[in-house]
């Protein structure tokens, strides 16, 4: 039974599934939701109901194979889901049916590719890539081990659109440090994380790349952003004192809200396509999922 909206921030959550099961996203009905899992052998893309009663034990596996998956997100038809796969230490996107049949490579040569997010008409793949700037590997072990959140091959992502198949490869960001960004619903602006060293912000821009700037303010933990089906809101990640709890506020940065208070750190909040619910992961020992009402 999910907790009244009115009980912000929340102490307790209940669990949608246990094991390790993360990088959760919604379909465009609202009634499933792609997963990476490892309840089968390896991280792997998963389709659970968004309903379910049986914390995960039911979910459909979608992709096999020696290589690791991470990043699901389906395209907003349905038909489509756009992943990374890791193969011979190379993450590229690949694109399946909805069913996990016809799997075919999007990104190539394109060094490290991760975090598809489609464009609104679902003609374009929106994700980071290390093609346009590179760090030496020296520095990415150093380093990772101060921070708090992201990778310093974070520090070299740019984010780029191409085609689902494959065409038309275009450059959006320059100079490094953007990752986790999609599309506004009417396609015009793009919400990302934006990393510069140890600090981490959420920012917006305009679609071509113009305009960007700082939503975060003066907090320089915030991450995993993502956007309200109306667009007027951003649930994302704080970084507190008790570790990454939720946060809610308008599209401008104002009217920041805390929206859990409980007990591990919850990452990547995704709001459901009616409104009502956030999906988000919860990390205690492993990482699982948690869906909570949504605020008004």
């Amino acid at each position: 039974m999910l907790a009244s909206a009115q009980e912000f921030p929340f102490k307790k959550l209940p669990l949608l599934t246990y094991v390790v099961d993360y990088e959760a996203n919604w379909s465009p009905d609202g009634l499933q939701i792609v997963l990476i899992s490892n309840r089968h052998g390896g991280m792997k893309v998963h389709v659970i109901n968004a309903s379910a009663a049986q914390h995960g034990s039911e979910m459909k596996q979608l992709t096999t194979g020696a290589g690791e998956d991470d990043s699901p997100a389906w395209s907003p038809d349905g038909r489509r889901i756009a992943f990374v796969s890791l193969h011979d230490a190379v993450s590229d996107i690949f694109v399946m049916n909805a069913d996990g049949t016809g799997t075919r490579q999007v990104t190539r040569a394109l060094g490290q590719n991760i975090h598809p997010a489609w464009s609104p008409d679902g003609s374009r793949i929106l994700f980071n890539t290390t093609h346009f700037e590179m760090l030496g590997h020296s520095a990415e072990k150093a380093e990772d081990n101060k921070r708090v959140l992201g990778e310093i091959r974070d520090d070299s992502m740019d984010l780029a659109t191409i085609r689902p198949d494959g065409s038309d490869l275009q450059q959006i960001t320059r100079g490094g440090g953007y990752t986790y960004a999609s599309f506004s619903a009417d396609g015009k602006s793009i919400l990302h994380r934006r990393q510069q060293r140890d600090v981490s912000q959420i920012f917006v821009m305009n679609s071509d790349g113009s305009a960007d700037h700082n939503l975060s303010g003066q907090n320089e933990l915030d991450g995993w952003p993502a956007w309200s089906p109306d667009g007027r809101r951003i649930v994302f990640s704080r970084h507190m004192q008790s570790g990454f709890q939720i946060f809610v506020m308008n599209r401008d940065g104002r009217d920041v809200r805390q929206l859990t208070d409980a007990a591990g750190e919850f990452v990547n909040p995704r709001w459901s396509p009616d409104g009502t619910r956030i999906l988000c992961g919860r990390r205690l020992g492993g990482i699982s999922l948690a869906v909570f009402p949504a605020p008004k």
